[in-house]
């Protein structure tokens, strides 16, 4: 059900993506990658490509460059990371915690950069660059400066204060396509939202938009970094883990619905205890609904040897499920995962339902 309700709240989006986790660098080329790969499938933006990546680059490193890590917030993440494609326009948001000692001087240089015309802007980064200019942590640098000029908009900010020590600092670039002046207007608010959702419910990544093959892969590969960074603690289970969500991102990208050209979903992942937990959502025509659901009640009543005889007898036999619904996939999926599968449909319209599955590994 939540699943479904933060896909119609993100109905206008030809892309969300929303992070939580470890902030490095190879985060920052996934992030990257995936940006690119919805740019490439609309022409129309080729010419804020360029922008676009290095804004993401730019909002990304000023999270590792600026963040602070409190021991006594271990509970709450440390940043978030958000892009979102709307009306061609690109929204990238971020927020991290800086110490309370760095706020007034910071929001002095944002107010300062959000006063100057582009002019004022592009003679203040070669005076800094050109100077050598070092800045306090937290200060407005070099990047923050470009972030100004390359967006052609002023930097939306925020601060909410955590403690006594620490406050949360909110960044939010806007970058206009040239075909389009307009876009719509999305304040700092919402990225708080997605912050206190995603720390209140454990969820380290959501990904809203195309499911095509291109898209998918470097959501995998981001994955499988965070799954490598955390070695010694999953062990072999980092592979049966990937290899269930390939299984579950393949089934979108594979047999969802094709929807005014996109086979468009939702892909969120999170934990619980100490296990991941995944949710997808995207649609399905109508008349696949009760075969769908017939296949996932069958496998959810059956214990794991049951799942491997039929893995192996479906394998064998070369059985191939009609396009639009999924076989070997979510028998392998249900054979792996530590829960029975989560599923719920609601309907559209006529043509159309919204398929929500969720497991637990």
């Amino acid at each position: 059900q939540n699943v479904f309700e933060l896909y119609s709240n993100l109905h206008n989006d030809n892309l969300s993506f929303v992070y939580q986790g470890n902030f490095d660098d190879k985060i920052t080329d996934r992030i990257i990658d995936i940006s690119e790969s919805t740019i490439a499938s609309k022409q129309e933006q080729h010419k804020i490509s360029n922008k676009v990546s290095f804004l993401l680059a730019e909002c990304f490193q000023n999270i590792i460059r600026h963040g602070d890590f409190h021991d006594g917030l271990s509970t709450i993440p440390a940043g978030i990371f958000v892009t979102r494609y709307i009306n061609k326009s690109y929204y990238i948001s971020s927020a991290n915690l800086i110490a309370n000692k760095y706020v007034e001087e910071l929001r002095s240089k944002l107010e300062l950069l959000n006063q100057m015309s582009p002019e004022d802007l592009k003679r203040l980064y070669i005076e800094v660059l050109t100077n050598n200019q070092l800045t306090n942590k937290g200060g407005a640098g070099l990047g923050l400066i470009e972030m100004a000029r390359k967006s052609g908009q002023k930097l939306a900010f925020e601060f909410e204060e955590v403690d006594e020590n620490y406050s949360y600092f909110y960044l939010q670039i806007k970058l206009k396509s040239p075909i389009n002046d307009e876009g719509v207007n999305i304040d700092t608010n919402v990225a708080k939202d997605f912050h206190r959702m995603m720390a209140a419910d454990n969820i380290f990544l959501i990904h809203k938009g195309d499911f095509s093959q291109h898209t998918i892969v470097p959501i995998l590969r981001m994955i499988e970094d965070n799954l490598n960074e955390e070695h010694d603690r999953l062990g072999k289970s980092r592979k049966k883990i990937f290899h269930i969500l390939v299984e579950i991102l393949q089934n979108v990208s594979k047999h969802g619905l094709v929807v005014k050209g996109v086979r468009e979903g939702i892909f969120m992942m999170g934990r619980e205890d100490n296990k991941f937990v995944v949710y997808t959502g995207n649609y399905i025509s109508n008349d696949k609904v009760k075969k769908l659901i017939d296949h996932i009640e069958k496998l959810n009543s059956m214990n794991r040897d049951e799942l491997l005889d039929l893995y192996k007898k479906t394998l064998h036999s070369g059985t191939i499920f009609d396009k639009g619904s999924a076989g070997l996939g979510l028998i392998d999926v249900a054979k792996e995962s530590s829960s029975k599968i989560q599923h719920r449909v609601k309907k559209i319209d006529d043509e159309k339902s919204f398929f929500s599955l969720g497991v637990i590994v």
